[in-house]
């Protein structure tokens, strides 16, 4: 069974320094690189390193200025107020065979950039849905684009429930996994009261997010401090947006922001630590939108066999999994005494904890792999054109 020639369209280049971008580069490991002709439409990726692969820049949305439609018209931009250039489409697809059309997203205007592809090209479109993209639109008119596409797929079980209760559209769940790499035996050293508590947090710092939460972690963890005699220290490696938000939380040498880190410097990282915590928003304004997708740090901290700590409301499709599986450990209620107990219990004990993260890790080796995940994507795009 041959490669289809794939039509990649997604917000965010292959191989980006985030969930989307590790997700995109697992799922297409191996696939051939002449095979993969690629559209992304976030301006800020464009001076980042990239892989080895056809980036084509397609701003879309594109400025609803007046002057951009001249652009537009002479298929140099791809849209322009909703409306699309077959100029461009064909300038940016030229010596290229397309086989298929394969959307990755988080936003409606990306959804409808890929389906009049596949309409102009007369090619099968397969949407995998990252984030959710719909919960500004009308359902009539999500159910009317989701019927054109030719297999959806979905980021996670959560997801795909709601889906098909809301739009009457089932899919198949693709959900991000953890590298080889992340199974691999990581040596720890033995805890002792001298040395602190390391618990970190290896992801993006977005003040808009779960921000509310890594500040509840901080104060548990200068609470915990001030009462016993080990100490416990938060470290945070990611980006942060807005620049700077990190240093409303920052204390001494107990809240440590060490700011962003490589990809591959992602296993030492986590490596090194003796909690890893996941935060998630309890802000009920953002909670729909960010409710139904598994972010990718969650497999590969499962994976490591560490301890876990998710701290999120229910009904999120990352704390669903967890609960459902008993891995890592979940609290769902805001509060910085059950976060306080929680440090002081795995201080005192911290075996349960690791007994825990050791059968996490086993149902991360079976269910969350990013091998075993790119081989059966990479097999349903191949059966769907031969």
């Amino acid at each position: 069974m041959g490669y289809p020639g794939v039509i990649i369209v997604s917000e965010v280049p292959l191989g980006a320094p985030n969930g989307f971008g590790v997700t995109l580069k697992n799922l297409f490991t191996g696939w051939p690189k002449e095979k993969i002709r690629y559209f992304y439409n976030r301006a800020d990726y464009r001076n980042l390193p990239m892989a080895d692969l056809d980036f084509r820049f397609a701003p879309v949305p594109s400025s609803p200025g007046r002057r951009h439609a001249l652009l537009m018209w002479l298929g140099l931009n791809p849209e322009w107020r909703g409306k699309y250039s077959p100029l461009w489409l064909k300038r940016n697809l030229r010596g290229f065979h397309v086989d298929l059309i394969f959307s990755s997203v988080h936003s409606m205007n990306t959804i409808q950039f890929a389906d009049w592809i596949a309409h102009e090209t007369g090619k099968p479109h397969v949407l995998h849905v990252m984030d959710e993209p719909f919960h500004q639109s009308e359902p009539e008119s999500v159910k009317e684009l989701l019927s054109r596409t030719s297999s959806l797929l979905t980021i996670s079980e959560t997801m795909r429930k709601i889906y098909k209760e809301r739009y009457g559209c089932d899919s198949q769940v693709f959900h991000n996994g953890a590298e080889d790499e992340f199974f691999n035996s990581l040596k720890k050293e033995e805890p002792n009261e001298e040395k602190p508590i390391r618990i970190r947090f290896v992801g993006n710092l977005l003040h808009l997010q779960h921000f509310q939460a890594i500040e509840d972690l901080a104060t548990a963890v200068r609470h915990f401090n001030r009462k016993g005699k080990q100490r416990a220290i938060l470290e945070i490696f990611g980006g942060e947006s807005p620049e700077g938000c990190s240093r409303q939380i920052l204390h001494d040498d107990e809240i440590v922001y060490h700011g962003p880190i490589q990809l591959e410097d992602r296993l030492k990282t986590l490596g090194e630590a003796d909690l890893l915590a996941i935060p998630f928003t309890f802000n009920p304004g953002y909670f729909e939108e960010y409710r139904l997708s598994i972010p990718t740090k969650l497999p590969e901290n499962l994976a490591t066999g560490i301890p876990v700590l998710l701290y999120g409301p229910k009904d999120m499709a990352a704390t669903d999994l967890c609960l459902k599986h008993d891995l890592a450990t979940v609290i769902t209620e805001r509060s910085i005494p059950t976060l306080l107990q929680l440090l002081q219990e795995f201080a005192e004990n911290p075996e349960p904890f690791r007994q825990k993260a050791a059968r996490s890790r086993q149902f991360a080796i079976r269910e969350l792999s990013a091998k075993a995940t790119s081989e059966r994507f990479q097999a349903l795009l191949r059966q769907m054109i031969n």
